[in-house]
């Protein structure tokens, strides 16, 4: 795993989530209440950036077939039933802060 910076603390406000691209990888960093967050940045149901998602809580919500998962542990909390297939549980990655940084271990 690598430790990359990603942000400033103070721009990612709680309720807030951001995409980003580490090592050729989609993350979304996710602010709940103050703690941080980061997992796949992509659906694994329709392929959808879930930075244009809606955070509900700790609930992410898929902006194209509405999968919805738990930002604190990747798991799917439920999942659109279609001809496409199931949504399956995303990777989650340890973050940090140090010194005012975000750092997100992928």
């Amino acid at each position: 795993m690598v430790k990359t910076l990603v942000y400033l603390a103070s721009e990612l406000l709680p309720g807030s989530m951001r995409g980003i691209e580490v090592l050729g990888r989609s993350v979304l960093v996710v602010n709940i209440d103050g703690t941080y967050y980061a997992m796949d940045g992509i659906c694994s149901h329709g392929l959808a950036d879930l930075s244009q998602g809606t955070l509900e809580g700790q609930i992410l919500r898929c902006p194209r077939h509405g999968a919805r998962f738990d930002v604190r542990n990747g798991k799917v909390y439920s999942g659109p039933v279609d001809i496409e297939g199931r949504a399956w549980d995303l990777r989650t990655y340890p973050v940090s802060v140090e010194k005012g940084c975000l750092t997100v271990d992928v």
